[in-house]
């Protein structure tokens, strides 16, 4: 390869050197439509299954509120194997341009309107082009500031520079088998949390009890009220603290329910959070999924409570055993009505009942789950490391 090529990847196969060519998408795969249907055309599991976003989750699709039509005398494209299936309308702008790869043969599937299909005989190298910062920048670009949709006219005109094909069938297989690969790591991960709540459910029903150091059941747990076990205060305003070189983290909502990935920093430490204390949200839109939702703290002088999230500290027994009991307890969940905002008031956390037993058994408790959770952290991190490794990737071997 010489110096005055252009229109190469920085890393590639190294029996390939010809420049890749510059093309519009829709002259190297073909598009077909989605169905627009009606509440009358809904069906049962013997109709035709539509594929819609909810149905597409980490580039693979999933069960998630399925839905089957009766096609009656429609005329729609069949879904293929081999098939990507592209977001191109939601309510929600980041969702625009996820997408899957249909890897099995499915039977008697369509998709929705808001969907659209491409189907190439490189279809491994299109899925993996549709995974880089090229495809999303297109994306963003064709939006506009309110359009939440990409019509199939303006995904035909985006450009995309293409190798040839053995290089594109190259490039394919490599991602395809990196895909697989952050595939098998996310199973384990979610066999760990099963796992997990599974020794949970059994634990906390009674159904398995740990024993003493002489072999004796531990004596029968009795009913507590929160407030006898823990204190309690809500968290304060930083909003005119916020800053990117804050040195606290902001506890609030978003790094509680996103596990602690997405986070504030923030110049004061308006409430502080100490080792072992645990921080509750107490608000959350209807049917959402943070409300109640807990987070312990594992080191001194790192973390800030944001208003709405409160703290419960001084826990007279383990922290751990605490917050596996209040996460997402049930008795506070009951709380949303599904219809409005649900806004826990300080009594309805601290007045809940808990099953508490001693605290030797308390500490096993614990201790089996900061096992779980450890090993849980170590396989999340084991495929973040995979996830960044493909993004590395990607940037290196597409033009």
């Amino acid at each position: 390869m010489t110096n005055e090529m252009k229109n190469v990847p920085e890393l590639r196969f190294p029996e390939f050197e010809d420049e890749w060519k510059e093309n519009f998408i829709s002259e190297i795969v073909d598009f077909y439509s989605g169905l627009t249907y009606s509440p009358d055309d809904i069906t049962n599991e013997k109709g035709t299954f539509v594929i819609r976003s909810s149905n597409i989750k980490n580039n693979r699709l999933i069960n998630a509120d399925n839905v089957y039509v009766n096609l009656k005398n429609l005329k729609v494209e069949m879904v293929n194997k081999g098939d990507i299936i592209v977001v191109v309308r939601n309510g929600s702008r980041k969702l625009i341009g996820k997408h899957a790869l249909v890897s099995t043969y499915l039977n008697n599937t369509v998709i929705g309107a808001f969907m659209t299909g491409i189907r190439s005989d490189y279809n491994l190298f299109i899925n993996a082009l549709l995974d880089t910062e090229n495809f999303k920048r297109n994306i963003h670009m064709n939006l506009g500031a309110t359009i939440n949709q990409i019509t199939t006219g303006m995904f035909k005109k985006m450009n995309f520079y293409f190798p040839e094909n053995g290089e594109q069938q190259k490039i394919g297989g490599f991602f395809s088998k990196l895909d697989r690969q952050i595939e098998l790591e996310e199973q384990k991960l979610a066999k760990l949390e099963e796992q997990k709540k599974g020794y949970m459910q059994k634990i906390f029903s009674q159904q398995l009890r740990f024993k003493d150091e002489n072999g004796n059941n531990y004596p029968e747990w009795e009913k507590r009220k929160l407030n006898e076990i823990a204190d309690f205060q809500n968290g304060k305003a930083h909003e005119s603290y916020v800053s990117e070189t804050g040195n606290y983290i902001l506890v609030n909502s978003k790094f509680i329910s996103t596990e602690a990935q997405v986070k504030k920093y923030v110049s004061q430490q308006l409430t502080p959070l100490n080792q072992q204390d645990i921080a509750i949200v107490m608000s959350d839109i209807p049917n959402g999924k943070a409300l109640a939702k807990c987070f312990l703290v594992e080191e001194n002088n790192k973390y800030s409570l944001n208003q709405r999230i409160g703290r419960l500290y001084n826990i007279l027994g383990d922290s751990r055993f605490v917050y596996a009991i209040l996460n997402r307890n049930k008795q506070l969940l009951k709380y949303d009505s599904g219809v409005g905002q649900t806004n826990l008031k300080k009594s309805e956390i601290t007045e809940i009942m808990i099953n508490w037993p001693v605290q030797d058994e308390q500490q096993k408790i614990g201790n089996l789950f900061r096992r779980f959770d450890d090993f849980i952290e170590g396989q999340s991190q084991k495929i973040e490391l995979l996830k960044d490794r493909k993004k590395g990737f990607l940037q290196k071997m597409f033009v």
